[in-house]
């Protein structure tokens, strides 16, 4: 985002802050919905994300890109909701389209649909200081490096979260073997 742009945003100009928003607002949507699996709240977070970061643009100091920034505010938005609601089963539909098959054979998509639903059972399973940065580096494909910023935690953390998460998702898998 160019510094003109953001200043624009800053002073309040309707054309610069329309362009902000539909610049990010696919991802930031997205990453809501895969965090809160319901498209209505998705859409609710979004919008609150937004707002938030239109009334802080002023603490954006550019030391990460803009989109990291705003994928921090966010997944904090995205906490607050997660937490509040206390609902785990929101992030079933995101992760069934993750894996979608695009076989057309009954079977073959029935078992494909009962292996997805396991696997994000699983993901569903795990607390969500380990499920945020699966989320994040495996459905998103974000940088380690990025994810460490954007849940403020060092880098070998985020690393050592996944190692974590990956164990557990193994091991929950594989108890769920017939």
């Amino acid at each position: 985002m160019d510094s003109q742009w953001l200043r624009q945003c800053r002073e309040g100009d309707p054309l610069a802050i329309e362009r902000l928003v539909q610049a990010h607002q696919a991802d930031v949507y997205r990453l809501a919905l895969s965090i809160l699996d319901d498209p209505d709240e998705a859409e609710d977070a979004a919008q609150e994300v937004f707002v938030a970061a239109l009334r802080s643009l002023d603490s954006f100091r550019g030391d990460a890109s803009f989109k990291t920034w705003l994928f921090s505010i966010t997944i904090n938005v995205c906490r607050s909701r997660y937490q509040r609601d206390k609902s785990r089963t929101r992030l079933r539909q995101i992760l069934q389209s993750l894996f979608r098959s695009d076989q057309t054979q009954p079977e073959s998509e029935a078992v494909q649909h009962e292996a997805e639903s396991e696997l994000w059972r699983a993901v569903h399973a795990l607390d969500e200081k380990h499920r945020i940065p699966v989320i994040l580096r495996y459905y998103h494909d974000l940088p380690v490096a990025d994810i460490a910023e954007m849940l403020r935690i060092p880098v070998g953390t985020v690393h050592s979260r996944l190692n974590h998460a990956r164990e557990r998702l193994r091991a929950r898998l594989k108890d769920e073997q017939p």
